[in-house]
């Protein structure tokens, strides 16, 4: 998995939107706003990712990309770091 959409899927596969929102505590809103801006929080992210057994710090790293705006560092960093996305 490359991006936070592909983890939010994942977890939509194991159980409905509604029942994430009602486990996590999370606004009614939240995974429809995610889907919208087409990203998850660092936050979020890194919730899912203990609830399906990923590796936290990974999602939430990734998220935190995905935050960034766009820039020729977001850039170089994203280069640098497709090797230890693979850790």
């Amino acid at each position: 998995m490359e991006s936070t959409m592909q983890l939010l899927n994942k977890a939509l596969s194991v159980q409905r939107a509604a029942a994430w929102v009602e486990d996590m505590n999370l606004s009614k809103s939240a995974i429809s706003m995610a889907q919208k801006r087409g990203r998850l929080s660092p936050v979020l992210a890194g919730n899912l990712a203990i609830k399906l057994g990923e590796n936290p710090e990974h999602w939430i790293a990734v998220a935190a990309l995905e935050a960034e705006p766009e820039s020729e560092l977001l850039t170089r960093l994203r280069k640098a770091a497709n090797s230890w996305r693979k850790l």
